[in-house]
């Protein structure tokens, strides 16, 4: 059994006195130590008391990945108060449902920031509690809007001290968080690394984006943690980027083949497979890789066995999570609240199996909620924000090979209004790769949507690009064949958006890897948003003079280790 600490900011205050002046965080070229970024958070927490925020309020984070970004979460849980993570990605609308869901009043922006006293005294005590809440993390829900679920001190707490003892987490390690505050995913790093004495390196968007600068920063940085999503690492080119000591995959399932390939290829380095819903507050079971790895039906790595203080249950084949982690319900729900947390404990929906050595082994789902690229996403919101579009009868959305594709009827809606509509409404991650139409969507015996069959419908049928001009230069050919094979098309035209017919920020990041290999030029992927065809982008190599050398063929040998 683990003890419990009473609150999540006290862990870290317990630290600062301890090493006041090592280095807690480092973004770029700034750095704070812990003295130095207790008086920060302190100093904001005291600004947002003269505000209002206390126990169990809700205070919006729309920052990007910065040191501010964690002095912001530090100085809430020190005012007492909960923070809500908002991606500044997310389509405006997304944002004011959280905001009005959550009854928000104060938002935390970079220009609110800019505007503190920095040199304020710290605060007084908050008289916030464990059982008040620490975070309030917003989720995809099925009806069509997402949910929020409150995770209370007491249940991050139990986390982070549970999985610094499974992960054997040394104290001074150096720790890199690549994801968005938006998901809990990043939290099995940042708190357990400022819990611990470690160092906290903040990585910014434009290196989780390209392979090349984050390899840069890991040769010279020397990070020992990582935790990160199997599709993201495996687009980044993971020979480059392994950190020393842990590797933590978590979001979605791993590959057996590929994991013994990343165990080759750094055997120093520990990996842990991480799984668990936001509901059971970031992640529940482990399973450490070492010795000869078990056979599982599904080729994945298990999921593992429980954390300290928690507890599963196998039901029916689904699993069911209880013990310190399980989260106080969802914000403002009180039905779906009772229908998922049952008796002290989470109905997951996934479906497991216990393997020999009681480890557990995920299987699928028992409802209609996917993960891509490490996104928990439920179809039901994309399928009801298709069905609110003009002239869509029908819409159901299935996942295929890790893309979204949506199935709509009537056969004669335009699919670029489709996009442009849901862009405005979801996060890009949602937004499907692909659109099949149909005059009407395929039903069974009983009424309702064939999803078996709608599985199998050709992807043919996904409309292609208007006013089609094949490449000329060899350039164009070469940018062309890389698209062509990362789309799964048969051909992409000079002027066709690649967005547009169905990239993803993974695969423009697998593109920036073969386009690198390929011209020896490392590009971001505000490039290829800046220039999403294939002629705009090779104009902008070709007139700043990036080319040296004819371009090898797209499918040559790489260094990489794939998915």
């Amino acid at each position: 059994m683990v003890a419990v600490s009473p609150c999540l900011h006290h862990l870290i205050e317990a630290q600062a006195r301890r090493t006041p002046g090592r280095v807690a965080l480092r973004y770029e070229d700034q750095s704070l130590t812990y003295a130095e970024l207790e008086r920060r958070a302190g100093a904001l927490a005291r600004h947002l008391r003269r505000l209002g925020a206390g126990p169990d309020v809700l205070v919006g984070l729309c920052l990007e990945r910065s040191a501010e970004m964690v002095v912001a979460i530090l100085g809430v849980l020190k005012a007492g108060a909960a923070y809500v993570p908002m991606d500044p990605s997310y389509p405006q609308e997304r944002i004011d449902f959280m905001r009005a869901d959550a009854g928000i009043k104060l938002v935390l922006t970079k220009d609110a920031l800019d505007a503190i006293d920095w040199e304020a005294t710290l605060e007084t005590a908050s008289g916030v509690q464990p059982h008040h809440l620490a975070y309030v993390i917003y989720t995809s829900g099925s009806t069509g809007r997402p949910k929020g679920v409150g995770i209370e001190h007491r249940n991050i707490v139990n986390y982070v001290l549970g999985v610094v003892e499974r992960l054997q987490l040394e104290p001074g390690m150096s720790y890199a968080t690549v994801s968005t505050i938006a998901a809990d995913l990043g939290n099995t790093v940042i708190f357990p690394a400022l819990a611990t004495g470690g160092c906290l390196h903040v990585i910014a968007r434009s290196r989780t984006e390209n392979a090349s600068l984050l390899a840069e920063y890991f040769a010279r940085e020397k990070i020992d943690v990582l935790k990160i999503v199997p599709s993201h690492f495996a687009a980044l080119n993971p020979a480059g980027v392994m950190p020393q000591k842990r590797l933590i995959l978590g979001g979605e399932a791993s590959r057996l083949d590929w994991v013994e390939r990343l165990r080759a290829a750094a055997p120093d380095c520990e990996i842990f497979n991480h799984y668990g819903p936001t509901e059971t507050t970031v992640g529940v079971l482990t399973f450490h890789v070492s010795g000869r790895l078990p056979a599982t039906a599904s080729g994945t790595l298990p999921l593992g066995k429980p954390l300290p203080n928690s507890t599963v249950r196998v039901i029916d084949g689904e699993l069911y999570i209880g013990g310190a982690g399980v989260a106080r319900g969802y914000l403002n729900r009180p039905e779906l609240t009772a229908e998922r947390f049952v008796e002290g404990f989470y109905r997951t929906g996934d479906r497991v199996r216990v393997l020999e050595d009681g480890s557990l082994e995920f299987c699928g789902r028992v409802d209609h909620q996917v993960k891509v690229h490490g996104y928990r996403v439920e179809l039901g919101e994309i399928e009801a924000a298709l069905r609110e579009s003009p002239g869509v009868r029908e819409a159901a959305v299935f996942l295929r090979e890790e893309e979204l594709v949506a199935c709509v009827a009537p056969a004669a809606v335009d699919p670029a209004a489709l996009r442009e509509h849901l862009k405005a409404r979801l996060p890009q991650y949602m937004v499907p790769s692909a659109f099949v139409r149909l005059d009407k969507l395929p039903l069974n015996a009983n009424g309702k949507i064939d999803r078996q069959a709608l599985a199998s419908v050709p992807l043919e049928s996904v409309v292609p690009g208007k006013n089609f001009i094949a490449a000329r230069s060899a350039t164009e050919k070469t940018l062309a064949a890389i698209w062509s094979e990362l789309l799964r098309v048969e051909s992409v035209g000079v002027d066709d958006d690649v967005f547009d017919l169905g990239a993803q920020s993974l695969m423009a990041m697998k593109a920036l890897t073969r386009i690198r290999d390929a011209f020896q030029v490392s590009l971001s992927l505000r490039n290829l948003f800046e220039h999403p065809t294939v002629a705009g982008l090779a104009g902008a190599i070709e007139e700043l003079s990036w080319v040296a050398q004819a371009p090898a063929a797209p499918s040559g040998a790489r260094e990489e280790i794939a998915l």
